[in-house]
């Protein structure tokens, strides 16, 4: 039997973040996410440098579902461009009381100190389940799970921690491990919804090597931050036309996480740093975050989605660098943007007869960019 394909653009809705692509069938998404964190660094309770984070991700997104319900999931994490900059800073010196590293009595840089880092993060494969749905046919469940396992690649000689050719990857290092959990529920006028996710950072050794070329350490034992995230919220339907598929909805929602601690090399979460503390692992304290956000979400039609979101995220200080008596500030905040496109593909004429009816559509988890330290 000849294979009819379905093809059309829709947008991920954060209250459907339970959905998956339809079975048989494939689904692509495209995901950009930004932010910008603004905060200053604290010395003995005297601002001793600002602290500035600009980042842009690109993630490309894929699910293949060979029955309703079982998806192969793919994903490729990009980093365009990811810059850490340092207004207003001070040079560190050693203090020769106790021989320490110390910005109180520093001069200012002629010019503000700045990290710039893109490429790669990583290649993601895993699995997707979603073992109760209300669209199943005959589905006994009031609600909607989506249960997902997912590997990353780790990046050895291109990441954040060690420059090469002068240039700074974006990639933690390591492998990692995800684990994520969504539930929905379908009220009519609106959809409330829940979604847990720990991400685990693997080891990784690094040779540690400088923006100038010069190498301070090899094989350097590092392991970056692992996360973990929450967030609810519910989707607002305020328009609604059933015989042309159309809709406009409102999607709220808080969150918040927690950042572990993690070995990291110095130099780069800090604008100046001492040549000694370039040869040993640097342990960042572990801190909490908050978040509050709001999406825009627009159906067009039955295969024309839009969705725009803003979110607010706020930080509890943390010490950069243990080496250091540098917290960052209680002031630090971030503003994050986003928008989410995807495509699906569904192959008709090949289900089995006791499958259940697909969906009508499928939304990716959207990837946000990762806390910024």
């Amino acid at each position: 039997m000849l294979l009819s394909l379905t093809l059309w653009l829709s947008l991920a809705n954060a209250a459907e973040v339970t959905d998956m692509a339809p079975g048989p069938g494939v689904l692509v998404g495209m995901h950009y996410g930004g932010s910008s964190l603004r905060g200053d660094l604290m010395e003995q309770e005297t601002v001793v440098s600002g602290r500035r984070v600009l980042r842009h991700d690109l993630d490309l997104r894929a699910e293949l579902a060979p029955v309703e319900g079982i998806a192969l999931t793919l994903g490729l994490d990009t980093t365009p461009a990811w810059v850490f900059r340092y207004p207003d800073a001070r040079e560190m010196t050693v203090e020769p009381a106790n021989s320490e590293g110390s910005y109180l009595a520093g001069n200012p840089f002629d010019e503000d100190p700045a990290i710039r880092a893109s490429g790669l993060r990583g290649v993601w494969v895993g699995a997707a389940v979603a073992p109760f749905a209300e669209r199943y046919e005959r589905a006994s469940a009031p609600t909607t799970w989506r249960l997902d396992v997912a590997y990353r690649t780790g990046n050895k000689n291109r990441n954040l921690w060690t420059a090469s050719d002068g240039r700074r990857g974006a990639a933690p290092g390591g492998s990692a491990l995800l684990l994520s959990g969504a539930f929905s529920t379908d009220m009519g006028i609106g959809t409330p919804y829940m979604k847990v996710a720990w991400q685990r950072e693997g080891a990784v050794e690094v040779d540690v090597v400088d923006e100038e070329g010069r190498e301070w350490a090899k094989n350097l034992a590092l392991r970056p931050a692992s996360d973990l995230s929450i967030r609810s919220g519910v989707e607002i339907l305020a328009y609604e036309e059933p015989e042309e598929n159309s809709t406009f909805s409102f999607d709220l929602y808080l969150g918040g996480g927690y950042r572990t601690w993690e070995d990291i090399a110095s130099g780069v979460y800090l604008p100046s740093v001492l040549g000694s503390s370039r040869q040993i692992p640097i342990t960042v304290g572990d801190h909490m975050m908050g978040l509050a956000g709001v999406g825009i979400d627009y159906h067009v039609n039955e295969f024309v989605r839009g969705r725009s979101g803003l979110e607010f995220r706020y930080r509890t200080p943390f010490r950069p660098e243990h080496a250091y008596d540098v917290t960052t500030s209680a002031n630090t905040w971030e503003l994050g943007w986003s928008l989410t496109i995807q495509g699906v593909a569904k192959f008709t004429g090949v289900e089995p007869a006791s499958a259940p009816p697909p969906t009508t559509g499928a939304t990716l988890p959207a990837s946000g960019p990762p806390a910024s330290p």
